[in-house]
């Protein structure tokens, strides 16, 4: 596998999900230097992370947009699809990185579903699902997943843990679900020239892992040039990376039963948001 220097291509239009913190702030940076254009997306107000956005503005010359978005709204979600496209005309990349913790208790969003599943699979794959049509050819979607969804097991009938809550089970879960979905998205768009890739960035010191499992890991930067080598290595479309290289996921991400009923949940919950 030959792999792109990070440094080296120069995206046209590129989204970024998760933008203000953690390995998303220091991705949004790196992306600043190589990108013509950068719309971001975090949880905030923009005048509450006004000098998170002045730091990525200083990293490189990128024109610079900001939306702020709550995932835990999957009609905010469609939304903010629909200010994404009026702001650029064609997306070369899109990263979806926003992500919580499993929440101390378990919390249901206004949505009807569990939080930390909602935020971190069910958001990205609407936003993704209303970005399609918006990509340029030879377009990348990556996902940042986790090596978390390897302790991980289904329940998909009850995918939303109204029985046996448990935080880090919700969080490993949710990760096992967006790989899942990643390798579904990119059998649906292989007869496209769009790229789909997932990665686990690795153990960071980051607000969400803090929550989790305390201040271990290291710099949010290493997981950022995860990321970045996810949007350029030459890989098959549905790889899933680890330390940069491709592996096979977890066994559940890969039986077949538990892909024909995530899909059939995904299909289940999304399309009334798609056209809201």
């Amino acid at each position: 596998m030959r792999t792109v220097s990070p440094e080296s291509p120069r995206f046209g239009s590129v989204v970024l999900t998760g933008a203000t913190s953690g390995i998303g702030e220091a991705t949004a940076r790196r992306l600043a230097g190589v990108s013509g254009e950068l719309v971001l997306l975090g949880l905030e107000p923009a005048a509450e992370v006004e000098s998170v956005l002045d730091g990525i503005r200083a990293a490189g010359p990128a024109r610079l947009h900001y939306l702020a978005a709550d995932f835990t709204s999957l009609a905010e979600v469609a939304r903010v699809a629909r200010a994404i496209r009026g702001l650029v005309g064609r997306i070369d990349l899109l990263v979806n990185d926003a992500g919580v913790p499993g929440a101390p208790e378990r919390i249901v969003t206004r949505d009807g579903f569990e939080r930390t599943l909602q935020v971190n699979a069910l958001a990205p794959a609407l936003l993704t699902r209303l970005l399609v049509p918006s990509l340029a050819p030879g377009a990348r979607i990556v996902n940042v997943a986790s090596s978390a969804h390897r302790f991980a097991a289904f329940d998909l009938d009850d995918p939303d843990l109204r029985h046996g809550y448990d935080p880090v089970t919700a969080y490993a879960r949710a990760k096992l679900a967006m790989v899942v979905w990643s390798s579904l998205l990119a059998k649906e768009e292989r007869s496209t020239s769009t790229t789909v890739v997932a990665l686990c960035p690795g153990l960071n010191d980051t607000p969400l892992s803090a929550a989790m499992m305390g201040r271990i890991g290291g710099p949010p930067s290493e997981g950022a040039a995860r990321v970045l080598h996810a949007a350029v290595a030459e890989v098959p479309s549905g790889t899933y990376l680890e330390h940069d290289e491709v592996v096979a996921p977890s066994a559940e991400a890969l039986d077949a039963g538990n892909r024909r009923r995530l899909a059939a949940l995904y299909l289940e919950r999304l399309p009334r948001f798609a056209s809201a």
